[in-house]
């Protein structure tokens, strides 16, 4: 039976119910034959290879196949998976991490070997893809770190790291089996069981009888790709038994609806415009400074985002840990805006936008904002690609492009997307001060300490950065009603999209 994501499923109407909706088995109680998770797609961008995934629906399908040493829970703070504990030395140049008792589907047991060459993996070369933690994990110094004994592993660092065990909760960082380097028929320690992959349509995998933190009740989980439309009407339609990132009007309707269960996670969809640091015009910090003065935010909320969230403040991570929310409201105003591109010599300025249908409201956003832009005697050329090809297309293409993120924590962020080299720098910031004071907050063992060296960072940003943070939105997903135990957590977080603990 063939899938595809506007459609979602292919076929007759009756198979399609047999196939997709979760029942119990035949010995009863909470066992589910077959439980359907549609998430949002992107086409050819998607895989399975946990160093190098980045997209949400990548996400879903490695938590169901592999664990990572950390994962952070819904306020942002690391909490251990494979690793039973981390402690750092006096200066935080050595991490020792005691690995818990779990095997790989294959039934060997995990040991530190495996950490070791999953480390390597992710420092070494870059294949097609970066890896995501490759930024993030710079610091281990390979050449001094050591399996102490199979369970015990000594993580050498080149530099101090108080936040080590943040980083080591950060996307591209679940553990591999030592020499692994076929991710098309993967083995992992996760609650599932690698049984089939379609890139841009689905992953099959079955019930892992010896996960470390108990057997799923689901014996069949599917993990499937489809844009918006077809997530809602393949949840109504009993296609799916769950669906994430649902639109505000999708909600509301299924709010509406009988037999199914909606939960929405606030500050947990947040959406930037990314300026090119590196390019005119926004090399000049001045038209950097124009372009925040040019939103609107609060009607960009109202009109992309049906007013279902609340305006951002550009700067990341609102609600969480080191947010800097003391920052003044950065305001819509057209004339500020003129003067600082008078001052930037910028007058008459058109800047290219490029964005897709990849998320809710993108297109609308881009549209709206334009009109906003004219305001200032700007003009915005939008210009709409591929919503399966977006994300990787915009790390590098135009001057201005869009993007949703889940919360990550804060120095994750910094890491994986500010510094100089980051993989996925979507605004190519490259700022010495900035990289100076991130080494400096990691090497720093007081937490209040911390805190005031990552508010200067945000204080850079808020100034002179290039993500335009616009809006922050509730994270809507559904399940049917059947099902206990369903995730509702914060997208990026342990409980989201993890479904080895779903029953009847």
């Amino acid at each position: 039976m063939g899938l595809n994501r506007r459609g979602f499923l292919l076929g007759g109407g009756a198979a399609l119910g047999a196939l997709a909706t979760g029942c119990a088995s035949a010995g009863g109680g909470t066992s589910i034959d077959t439980f359907s998770a549609v998430f949002k797609g992107s086409g050819a961008d998607e895989g399975i290879d946990p160093g190098v995934g980045h997209l949400f629906i990548d996400e879903a399908r490695n938590k169901a196949l592999y664990d990572g040493l950390f994962e952070v829970d819904d306020t942002m703070r690391p909490v251990p998976r494979l690793a039973e504990s981390g402690e750092p030395n006096a200066d935080g140049t050595r991490w020792r991490i005691k690995l818990r008792d779990a095997r790989w589907h294959d039934g060997k047991k995990v040991v530190a070997a495996d950490v070791l060459y999953t480390l390597a993996r992710v420092l070494g070369p870059a294949g097609p893809q970066p890896f995501i933690a490759a930024s993030t994990l710079e610091a281990v110094d390979l050449t001094q770190s050591r399996a102490v004994d199979d369970r015990t592993v000594e993580i050498a660092l080149s530099r101090p790291s108080f936040e080590f065990l943040t980083a080591l909760s950060a996307y591209g960082t679940r553990i591999v089996q030592d020499g692994a380097k076929d991710f098309d028929h993967p083995v992992g320690t996760g609650p599932f069981r690698f049984a089939s992959f379609q890139r841009g349509k689905q992953l099959v995998a079955t019930a892992y009888e010896d996960y470390w933190d108990g057997k799923p009740a689901i014996a069949r989980l599917r993990i499937l790709s489809a844009d918006t439309d077809a997530r809602l009407t393949a949840l109504r339609g009993g296609q799916a038994d769950f669906a994430d990132d649902l639109t505000p009007a999708a909600a509301t309707t299924l709010r509406g609806s009988g037999g199914v269960t909606v939960n929405s996670t606030p500050n947990s969809g947040i959406y930037y415009f990314a300026m090119k640091t590196d390019r005119p015009p926004f090399d000049n910090p001045d038209v950097r400074r124009a372009l925040m003065r040019m939103a609107d935010r609060d009607e960009l909320v109202k009109v992309a985002l049906q007013g279902q969230g609340e305006a951002a403040n550009d700067v990341f991570g609102k609600g969480f840990e080191y947010y800097a929310d003391d920052l003044p409201q950065h305001t819509y105003d057209p004339d500020e805006a003129k003067a600082l591109l008078r001052k930037a010599g910028a007058e008459n300025l058109t800047i290219d936008l490029f964005t897709a249908p990849a998320a809710s409201g993108f297109v609308e956003a881009a549209h709206l904002f334009a009109e906003q832009a004219a305001k200032s005697g700007v003009t915005i050329n939008v210009r709409v690609g591929s919503g399966d090809t977006y994300y990787s297309e915009a790390l590098t293409s135009g001057q201005l492009t869009m993007g949703q993120s889940g919360p990550l924590p804060i120095p994750n962020h910094f890491g994986s997307r500010l510094l100089t080299g980051s993989p996925q720098n979507r605004t190519d910031w490259k700022d010495p001060e900035f990289d100076a004071l991130y080494g400096q907050a990691l090497a720093t063992s007081s937490a209040g300490e911390r805190a005031a060296l990552y508010h200067r960072m945000h204080e850079i940003l808020y100034d002179r950065g290039g993500f335009l943070f616009w809006g922050n939105a509730s994270w809507n997903s559904a399940a049917s009603s059947d099902y206990r135990n369903i995730p509702a957590g914060v997208p990026n977080a342990l409980d989201w999209a993890r479904f080895d603990k779903v029953s009847r």
